[in-house]
């Protein structure tokens, strides 16, 4: 014998949960006007600041189709009914709700359909635990919502969607509503602003036939569509792949375009001192952009492939798909990460491989010209004799014989003889040098310069164009790094055992990482006259 009992979730208890589902505020908004869209909205507004009283206030106001009475009630209902448009950017009928609760306790919907009176509908978490899963509606709608519809979509259809009672948009201040407090709101709406210009780019680009036309205005402001692939970005590959579509529906097209954005002087050329900052020519902007009905759902990042690094700085690509292969990429509720299967992932990492590899050359031979203009010898010239008056004091090795083809030195210690990394010299006052490369792109590496203990430079890595050459006319500075340098390769080559020597080579490889990954946001080093 057996029976069926009903379970009802507490709803206290679920809506509280239901707060912390990961969302971040960009992508939350980006859920909010998914909705817009899908109601056929031509204008969205977006307000995102303080009152006088330090209270974030935030609010999206559309003039899309509006909604009735049954209407607001499925807009609020956690799983809300299907929209006959398959394609339409709402999917999961979550992302009004879980997105709104992520940053306030109460959202208030005003909407006014074609033809028909403003109604407001009001969920408030607070109200939950006496009142249950219910929502009100009334048509008590405020004076506020009111006149932003009529400002949007005069006597026409329209939605306002309100957070109230916003606790998590940014932390709390002494003074709410001060200084601090001001600037805080100012970095998340122009955060917000870039990531909309490029989540949305395809609407709020007039000239891109792919979609219909969206106005987006943030704080009155009007939000320009960001392409990540324009700037005179290359295609160097362009493929489209049928994927089987779950549940035997036939098959979907996967649209897969590789680019190579062109270096920065070239954007410095043609669009002028602020092209690069425009054109976003940094390390968290290259990789994969993945767009799902033209909307950008995932990205930048490689999807697990590779990590961000500099020298792939230049290298951007496009994954597109519809509706179809949702399913297939596992979308999740906030629409924002995607998982690939194994077959797919094969194909992907397979066909933009090629792509990323000629993009990094073409960083690392931009990295290359910078480099080779600084004039090395003046650049390390106080080090080197700083170094010559004080290595009496520092006693080395003893070179014993040299090896111009291997490029290697034999030398005796007090404790073994071993070989090491040489180049000639005829300058006996060179004790630190620079070189185009480094094995395995290394920062440094200890080496004896004639018969010096000395440190070769890595002119191509990231850490010497963004610090050693952003501070060449500042001596001190070149000194105090060209010491540091030199006392950490001395040390190496004061080592003969073959197992210290791997750990302290491992452990280079590792600095130079990490620095390289430090360094990735400084600006790139730009030669000025005064350089030369």
């Amino acid at each position: 014998m057996s029976e069926l009992i009903e379970v009802t979730p507490d709803p206290a208890r679920i809506t509280e949960s239901l707060r912390d589902t990961g969302y971040v505020l960009k992508d939350a908004v980006a859920d909010i006007v998914d909705n817009s869209i899908a109601a056929g909205a031509t204008k969205v507004h977006i307000d995102l600041n303080l009152d006088p009283r330090g209270r974030v206030r935030f609010s999206v106001t559309d003039d899309g189709s509006g909604m009735d009475r049954d209407g607001l009630v499925n807009a609020l209902r956690y799983g809300s009914n299907r929209r006959e448009d398959p394609a339409s950017l709402g999917k999961f009928g979550l992302g009004l709700k879980t997105a709104s609760t992520a940053f306030a306790r109460r959202i208030r919907v005003t909407s006014r359909p074609q033809g028909g009176d403003a109604l407001a509908a009001v969920w408030d978490l607070d109200a939950v635990k006496d009142i249950g899963w219910k929502v009100e509606i009334t048509d008590g709608v405020t004076a506020e919502d009111l006149k932003k519809l009529n400002n949007i979509a005069p006597s026409g259809s329209g939605t306002v969607v309100r957070w109230e009672e916003v606790d998590r948009v940014i932390g709390p201040y002494k003074d709410p509503k001060g200084h601090h407090a001001r600037n805080a709101i100012k970095k998340v709406a122009s955060n917000l602003k870039d990531h909309l210009s490029m989540v949305f780019q395809r609407f709020l680009d007039k000239s891109d036939s792919r979609t219909a036309d969206v106005e987006f205005f943030l704080n009155n402001e009007a939000i320009q569509a960001w392409n990540p692939f324009g700037f005179g970005a290359e295609c160097l590959f362009e493929d489209v792949v049928d994927v089987e579509v779950p549940n035997d529906e036939g098959e979907s097209a996967l649209v897969l375009r590789a680019f190579v954005m062109p270096r920065r002087q070239d954007v410095l050329a043609d669009f002028g001192k602020e092209g690069p900052i425009v054109a976003r020519l940094t390390n968290n902007y290259q990789g994969i952009y993945v767009y799902r009905e033209n909307r950008l759902i995932h990205g930048p990042d490689w999807l697990g492939f590779w990590m961000q690094e500099p020298h792939s700085t230049l290298s951007r690509i496009e994954l597109s798909f519809d509706h179809k292969l949702d399913e297939a990429f596992q979308i999740d509720i906030k629409k924002s990460r995607i998982l690939l299967d194994s077959g797919l992932e094969e194909y992907i990492k397979k066909a933009i491989s090629g792509p990323r590899s000629v993009a990094s050359q073409i960083y690392r031979d931009r990295q290359i010209e910078v480099t080779v203009e600084a004039d090395s010898e003046k650049l390390h010239k106080a080090s080197n004799a700083n170094i010559e008056d004080k290595q009496a004091s520092i006693p080395g090795p003893e070179v014993n014989t040299t090896d111009e083809v291997k490029g290697e030195a034999t030398i005796t210690n007090p404790v073994g003889t071993t070989t090491v990394p040489w180049s000639p010299s005829v300058d006996q006052r060179v004790f630190v040098d620079t070189v185009p490369f480094v094995q395995d792109g290394m920062l440094y590496e200890p080496t004896y310069i004639g018969k010096n203990m000395g440190v070769h430079i890595n002119k191509s890595h990231a850490f010497y164009s963004k610090v050693y050459l952003a501070n060449q006319g500042k001596a001190t500075t070149i000194q105090a790094l060209d010491s540091v340098l030199w006392a950490l390769a001395t040390a190496e080559l004061k080592v003969t055992d073959d197992n210290i020597r791997k750990t302290f080579n491992l452990m280079r490889y590792d600095i130079s990482r990490t620095l390289r990954l430090l360094v990735e946001d400084l600006p790139d080093y730009e030669p000025s006259e005064s350089d030369s």
